[in-house]
């Protein structure tokens, strides 16, 4: 219940008994009127999240007809509790507007971090909503409803869930994640928006076996100079078809070629590399005064000052290739 008050400035008219005049005064006066707080549910939407388990594919059995692929075995489960802090108590995971309008529909249930409900043996595990049992199968939460909601609420908290698919990369310690349908669908926009542009790289150079080359030992292929172009072009194909974002980014590199010719000249001993830094053979740096690691180097001959270095390069290089 809220309480809201009202100032209001109302005329009080008196009658004086001497001179029969009449004198109108203000007096302010102050009410105060009751009204209904409104509790928000609006946090309970029509829609789907998934939880999906994330195979292991470093250290995990690659096989996905194998029992134990990706690093589980198919059946097993991971139990995940509700959190918890240092101290052993509950974390708070729903904000105040959550936490009163779930306790508003889920009449009787307190949802503070003092209750039981959180503990185990509490509310929430004898409804069978903790621990939240994942495994290799996907979990799909409603959440239009309160207790999938809270589920969600703490599968966010866990340190082995991921709360969106591009959180995955970044920590190793990931073993699902939350996935909604718009999220998914974006990523497979983007996901065809790059083999649309890799396959225009591709052609681009599909001819020039040095950029083949290049492409594929960025993507951690081993190459020589034996592989015949059409091999080359087989394999980053392949490699196309795997990963096109990762290809998109080597073949995409506005400084592409001025590294591939660096990195062929080392290849025909026409300069030196030392701690990935590359010099000319009179010791001389292929830089501008910064270390010359590749981008350096790369930007450097790109340049109007590279520009002599560069054009004596492509000479030697047109020579060791004939």
């Amino acid at each position: 219940m809220v309480i809201l008050k009202y100032s209001l400035r109302v005329s009080v008219i008196t009658l004086t008994h001497k001179e029969g005049r009449i004198i109108n005064k203000f007096k302010t006066i102050t009410m105060a009127v009751a009204k209904k707080e409104v509790v928000r549910t609006d946090f309970l939407e029509e829609k789907v999240v998934s939880v999906k388990y994330v195979p292991n594919e470093k250290n995990g059995i690659k096989d996905p007809k194998h029992v134990a692929h990706g690093g589980m075995l198919n059946g097993a489960t991971i139990a995940i509790p509700a959190p918890t802090m240092d101290n052993g108590k509950m974390k708070n995971l729903l904000t105040n507007v959550e936490k009163e309008g779930l306790e508003h529909i889920l009449k009787g249930v307190d949802l503070s971090i003092y209750g039981g409900f959180w503990k185990e043996g509490g509310g929430a595990y004898e409804m069978g909503i903790l621990p939240i049992y994942l495994s290799k199968d996907e979990l799909r939460l409603d959440m239009s409803d309160p207790y999938e909601f809270i589920k969600l609420k703490v599968l966010m908290a866990s340190p082995i869930v991921a709360n969106s698919l591009d959180e995955v990369r970044h920590r190793a310690t990931n073993k699902f994640v939350l996935t909604s349908a718009s999220e998914q669908m974006a990523k497979e926009i983007d996901k065809v928006g790059n083999k649309v542009q890799a396959y225009k790289l591709y052609v681009k150079y599909e001819e020039e076996k040095e950029i083949l080359r290049y492409a594929l030992r960025n993507l951690g292929r081993n190459t020589n100079r034996s592989h015949k172009l059409d091999f080359l072009q087989s394999e980053l194909h392949k490699e196309l078809e795997k990963n096109p974002s990762l290809l998109v980014s080597i073949m995409g590199d506005e400084y592409l070629k001025t590294k591939v010719l660096l990195e062929t000249c080392y290849e025909f001993g026409a300069i030196t590399k030392l701690d990935k830094k590359f010099y000319t053979l009179d010791d001389e740096p292929i830089s501008d005064g910064d270390a010359p690691f590749l981008q350096v180097s790369a930007e450097y001959l790109a340049s109007s000052l590279g520009q002599e270095m560069r054009l004596s390069l492509e000479a030697k290089l047109k020579h060791n290739l004939k």
